[in-house]
């Protein structure tokens, strides 16, 4: 095969310079993480707090362009230059690997001189077309070269899920899209190399780059596929014999902490180079097909600088034993609020219904979450939906019937059947279970500009004798209510985190799970504002939830929720702790 032979290739030149190989991409990662990404978020921060922009959501975006243009300028001028950024670090990669392959000891001063020379005109001769090359790549953004500076431009799950749960031939269609770019992704494969290296302009580079994979776009798409399974297997066996050791450690009591530590640190460095040989056997594929592999040879006797490697290492090894060193004595994670997505649990009953309520709140939630809309009388219907004919088979909004009328109302859902409720009888049977609320302000084009003050007028003694809380996607609802009932926590919802932490009132956050990163949970811990992730099903991001530190995670599967929280915080197993580490790590093949 092919592939194969193509992958042992590149996989002997690897092995023959591999430190080398490994040097440029650590100092790569230093520097994005050290020094790029806390300069962006700053420039961001001082964008948004010049204008007075108190947060940046597809909720005001029409009112940011036409009311705070220079503002938004200034921010699509900052994404332009996050994008060339990125071309600078995989030009820098690649640029780096043809140094080293070529077989030069080179010294970092002239080194560093002569990738500057190769690099700064590049992003600007061929810019626009750059721009819509990542931006059709980013679906499939986690193969080969990846970049965290494009960590936020994703597509949240939230809306993925809508379009193939309500709109299946939508969903069909995106799935052909993403096939197409996947073909075209693998198709264009060495247009960044003939860009850099063989100075193409950007139609010459897709031309050269279409005519070499020419009826080899399966192999290379098989390169790929190989190279991970052989590496997620590696892992699935190295992994398998550090648990296997902790698990021995762990039975016979003997030091099983100190062992944990020491494994859970051997853990990181292992994924750690996975990835960086993910990475090096990308780039070198991609350096397979380039004419021009040589560096002139005037720069072969430059003098060769040490990097203080061995304080470098000493200092990563040591960061990754202090983390597992906070992490196994409970200094790093906590318990998050268990919150019940609409007050159902697995489908246990009709969402936003008493009945359904009722059942999980057996399971003792720290909140259950629902959802509250205007009726045409102006009262309170608790309903997620703008239309009841999902629910119901009803083709009317909410707001076009009274709440007497909507109360009669029978709703099916997983396979139970149940009335709508108001949101007196919802609030009135919570109390009664001791169940703690999360409500939602649901915005529709009926709602009445006194929502929120007729809400907390009604309610606001009531919502602090049981300490529930409210969050709602409109940011005005939120301010509102932290003027009207200042004593009731309420939180922002966000659906994208797209410029760090919103200036605002709320208590907190929450943020759909998608985008939601460690930055943002610290910064907002920082401020003293709490971090809500939404919502949350799947037994590994739970976990990766958890990790990230949030204060609460909102799910349609609390009781896999209370699972996962046990299995990571509750259990005594050092080994399961370590598998659960294992299972949340970002690794291309894992």
């Amino acid at each position: 095969m092919l592939a194969l032979q193509n992958l042992f290739k590149q996989n002997g030149i690897f092995w023959k310079r591999w430190w080398s190989y490994t040097q440029i991409l650590i100092l790569v990662e230093l520097s994005i993480d050290l020094i790029l990404i806390p300069i962006l978020n700053f420039l961001s921060n001082t964008i948004l707090n010049a204008s007075n922009i108190a947060y940046v959501s597809y909720t005001n975006l029409g009112y940011l362009f036409t009311h705070k243009i220079p503002a938004m300028l200034e921010l699509l001028l900052l994404l332009l230059f996050i994008m060339i950024l990125v071309f600078t670090q995989f030009a820098v990669t690649l640029i780096s690997f043809r140094a080293i392959r070529s077989d030069l000891n080179l010294g970092w001063r002239v080194y560093l001189k002569d990738l500057w020379k190769q690099i700064w005109p590049l992003p600007y001769k061929t810019f626009w077309f750059f721009l819509f090359y990542f931006l059709l790549i980013i679906p499939i953004g986690g193969v080969g070269l990846n970049s965290p500076l494009l960590d936020k431009v994703k597509i949240p799950t939230f809306i993925t899920d809508w379009i193939f749960q309500e709109h299946l031939p939508l969903g069909i269609l995106l799935s052909l899209i993403y096939l197409v770019i996947l073909y075209v992704g693998i198709r264009w494969i060495f247009v960044l190399p003939n860009i850099i290296f063989d100075k193409k302009g950007s139609r010459a580079a897709i031309r050269l780059s279409w005519a070499k994979t020419r009826h080899k776009t399966l192999h290379y798409l098989l390169y790929i596929v190989i190279l991970t399974v052989i590496i997620g297997a590696v892992l699935v066996v190295l992994f398998g014999i550090i648990l296997g050791i902790q698990w021995i450690f762990d039975a016979v009591h003997f030091f099983p902490k100190t062992v944990a530590i020491v494994n859970m640190t051997v853990v990181q460095i292992i994924n750690a180079g996975s990835e960086f040989y993910f990475t090096s056997l990308i780039a070198l594929l991609l350096l397979s097909e380039t004419s021009n592999l040589t560096v002139s040879s005037d720069m072969k006797q430059a003098r060769h600088r040490r990097w203080p490697w061995f304080a470098i290492l000493a200092i990563s090894i040591s960061g990754f034993a202090s983390y597992s060193a906070l992490y196994f004595n409970n200094l790093l994670l906590q318990k998050p609020e268990t919150i019940s997505h609409r007050g159902v649990d697995d489908g246990n009953g009709v969402q936003n219904t008493i009945p359904a309520m009722k059942k999980t709140a057996k399971e003792k939630p720290d909140y259950i979450e629902m959802d509250i809309q205007e009726t045409k009388d102006h009262k309170f219907i608790v309903l997620h939906d703008t239309n009841l004919k999902k629910l119901a088979g009803i083709n009317k909004k909410p707001s076009q019937m009274t709440l007497a009328q909507l109360k009669k109302v029978k709703v099916h859902e997983n396979g139970y059947t149940a009335y709508l409720a108001s949101f007196d009888d919802y609030l009135n049977a919570a109390n009664k279970s001791h169940q703690k609320l999360l409500i939602e302000f649901k915005k529709t084009s009926s709602t009445s500009n006194d929502f929120v003050k007729k809400f907390s007028e009604l309610y606001d003694n009531k919502l602090r004798k049981n300490h529930d809380m409210v969050h709602s996607l409109d940011y005005k609802f939120i301010q509102q209510s932290k003027s009207d009932e200042p004593k009731v926590p309420a939180n922002y919802i966000l659906s994208f985190n797209l410029s760090g932490v919103p200036v605002s009132k709320a208590n907190g956050f929450t943020m759909e799970y998608t985008t939601l990163n460690d930055t943002f949970v610290y910064e907002s811990h920082f401020e003293n504002k709490n971090v809500y992730a939404w919502t949350v099903n799947e037994t590994g991001d739970m976990d990766k939830m958890i990790f990230l530190g949030v204060d609460g995670i909102i799910t349609d599967n609390l009781s896999d929720l209370n699972d996962e929280i046990d299995a990571n915080i509750n259990t005594k197993s050092y080994a399961l702790r370590i598998l659960n580490y294992i299972v949340t790590m970002k690794n291309p093949a894992l």
